[in-house]
């Protein structure tokens, strides 16, 4: 488990608590402080089980890639100060699979949101109850048509995926802003695979000094380019110009997606665009009173 920290000692002792709530055995805690100058450090000095430093950092990306520099084991969770865990097993559900099957190379769950004041709010992405999303190589579609970026608070990855394709100062610009969303894009078009279990894992906490809000002039274009370079790499896998390869968690190639598979993939992303559309997604009395609203504000116009 890493966590990134600067100056929340009002957030930390939650998140803390969260993750040694699970009771999870041979539990490695990396908390990167950027050298608070709050009541943090006091804080961690109350857990003799975390891993942790305090020492100024130039960014969160320098934070990031110095907690996956101390990790030893096997699988990572990394867990943003703000944030915690609900589910009480998520960590032993996550490693359950990814002891299973080699082919998985990180688990995903719900998130839910969470007040400032620690009040549970709305389940992310609640359209999966009904209709799951596609699981390890067949999720490569979905990606492709939506950009989903699979929730970093809950995720757990095998190390040695995160660690070789999480960005770093030799990275493209947005890749380093966007430091979670880079890796996945590393993630998905070096041909690893998710898997899904369908449990609310953790809480994503909104509070005044998001670091989203803080830098948000500049998180914004980065977000943009994310999803330019997702819809270019589906456009060159479509049209041959590059050859996606599938890889289990060791990096292996088990598969790819050969010329003569590129119209099915087509058809998938298709159907993936229209499935998730947000007219397909209301029912007929939202749509016609929608289409009646405005028919009625152009009248009045």
């Amino acid at each position: 488990m890493v966590t990134p920290a600067y100056n929340n000692a009002d957030l930390i002792e939650d998140c803390i608590r969260s993750v040694l709530d699970q009771g999870y055995p041979n539990l490695e805690y990396i908390i990167i402080d950027g050298g608070s100058t709050d009541e943090t450090v006091s804080i961690l000095q109350q857990y003799p089980h975390v891993r942790w430093v305090s020492e100024k950092d130039k960014n969160i990306l320098e934070a990031y890639r110095k907690g996956l520099s101390m990790v030893r084991g096997v699988y990572v969770f990394q867990c943003c100060v703000s944030d915690g865990f609900i589910d009480p097993n998520w960590f032993r559900k996550c490693v359950e699979v990814l002891e299973k099957d080699e082919d998985v190379s990180l688990v995903w769950g719900f998130a839910q949101a969470m007040s400032e004041e620690g009040d549970l709010l709305n389940v992310c992405f609640q359209e999966f109850f009904a209709d799951p999303p596609p699981q390890k190589q067949e999720f490569l579609a979905y990606w492709l048509a939506t950009g989903f970026a699979l929730p970093e608070g809950n995720y757990c990855v095998r190390s040695e995926v995160i660690k070789r394709w999480f960005p770093d100062e030799r990275s493209e610009e947005w890749l380093q802003t966007c430091e979670l969303l880079g890796f996945m894009y590393n993630f998905f078009i070096q041909g690893y695979s998710p898997y899904f279990i369908p449990a609310v894992a953790n809480f994503g906490r909104q509070h005044h000094d998001q670091r989203s809000q803080r830098i948000k002039d500049v998180l914004v274009p980065s977000i943009t380019q994310y999803f330019r370079n997702t819809k270019k790499y589906s456009a060159q896998v479509l049209n041959g110009e590059v050859r996606h390869f599938f890889r289990n968690g060791h990096g292996e190639v088990i598969g790819e997606i050969k010329p003569n598979e590129v119209g099915s993939l087509r058809r998938q992303i298709w159907r993936h665009r229209l499935l998730r559309s947000r007219l397909m997604r209301s029912d007929l009395y939202s749509i016609g009173k929608g289409l009646w609203r405005r028919i009625h504000q152009y009248l009045s116009g």
